[in-house]
């Protein structure tokens, strides 16, 4: 992250490159042995810090299916419930008197399918005597027209009872299935977030009555100017600093939403996050992207001196004379750290700087 200095520029430059002791000449310095680095141009990674917000991947708003008296909830703001587990509980007494008076019109429709099975058995067994007198020419054709036609018939009232009772059984498997709606459960594992009714109110169908998100996978979403854009790659590594959190956190491109916002020219980028229990749904993070290579000057962390808001290193000059120069610093990678300027290429640095160095002549240290 870029450190900003807050003192005026022209000390900043005055300073650059002067000795702590400048009473002290090089050929009255003293010498003293100390790891020395050569500063060099290396290839950094262009990195943009833009703000998102952490939310929930899964985010479920719970409802009822049915009209109905809320008879009690079950669970709390700030609740953990498992999938399955009971949130709501509605009046269930108007259902159920509809399912016993749909279970009643299955049984009398099972009993005139009976009945009419009962009447079709008794015209076969008619039929099948007169089939044989009609054989036998013991009765008039149209006296055995009269015993089919009553055998059709019943073979239909078997039919049209049957079709009653499917239909009844229909009903109250559907009385039934509405029934179960008053037992609203949760449909994941998660927490609930917000709870929207009490006991007494009136649920109805697609008004939401508690909220639940899955406190397991977080992500935080970002919005990227179009210019940046093309140079994210889903699957590629970010540094997360979320708000509170006490170390950043490493996540990954997820999702780049191809539909962005035609005002204001950005998209959406949906950074996966890791389990963490200091995540929380609306929480500020701070995202570092990467766009990019470039040159730059890195050298590393343990070579900077820190003096209130001023940074700076000990340089050798070309007597081998340490002294201190103040520093512009960029970017962290790891245990490095960006020289925006102060040190050029090819500058000597004190790897591990001490106040009593300043002044002396340094020889290097194997």
């Amino acid at each position: 992250m870029k450190k900003l200095l807050f003192g005026a520029p022209a000390l900043l430059l005055a300073c650059a490159g002067c000795t702590h002791n400048p009473h002290l000449q090089p050929d009255q310095a003293s010498t003293v042995r100390a790891k020395v680095l050569e500063a060099s141009t290396t290839t950094s990674r262009s990195m943009v810090n833009l703000t998102g917000v952490i939310v929930a991947r899964q985010v479920a708003d719970i409802s009822s299916q049915v009209l109905a008296p809320v008879a009690a909830v079950e669970a709390r703001e700030g609740d953990s419930v498992r999938k399955g587990e009971v949130l709501v509980r509605l009046s269930s007494a108007p259902l159920q008197a509809a399912v016993e008076q749909a279970q009643a019109q299955l049984l009398a429709a099972k009993k005139q399918e009976d009945a009419a099975e009962a009447q079709k058995d008794l015209a076969a067994e008619t039929y099948a005597r007169y089939a044989i007198l009609n054989q036998r020419h013991s009765i008039t054709p149209h006296e055995f027209d009269q015993i089919k036609a009553q055998l059709d018939s019943a073979n239909a009232q078997v039919q049209a009872a049957s079709a009653q009772s499917a239909a009844a059984e229909a009903a109250t498997r559907q009385s039934q299935a509405t029934s179960a709606y008053t037992v609203i459960r949760a449909p994941f594992s998660g927490i609930v977030t917000r709870k929207h009714v009490d006991a007494g109110a009136m649920a109805s169908p697609g008004v939401p009555l508690l909220q639940i998100e899955d406190a397991t996978d977080h992500e935080a979403d970002i919005q990227v100017n179009e210019s940046a854009l093309l140079k994210i790659h889903a699957g590629e590594q970010v540094q997360v600093e979320v708000n509170g959190a006490q170390t950043p956190i490493v996540g990954k491109v997820r999702e780049i939403v191809p539909s962005g916002d035609p005002a204001a020219h950005t998209f959406t980028v949906k950074i996966g996050l890791p389990v963490s229990h200091e995540l929380y749904s609306g929480m500020t993070a701070n995202v570092l992207v990467p766009i990019g290579v470039r040159p730059s000057i890195t050298i590393p962390k343990t070579a900077i001196r820190h003096s209130g808001q001023l940074d700076s290193v000990l340089a050798l000059d070309s007597s081998s004379v340490a002294q201190v120069r103040y520093v512009t610093l960029g970017q962290e990678q790891g245990d490095t750290v960006e020289v925006i300027s102060g040190v050029n290429p090819g500058d000597r640095i004190v790897a591990q700087p001490n106040d009593s160095f300043i002044g002396h002549r340094i020889e290097p240290q194997p």
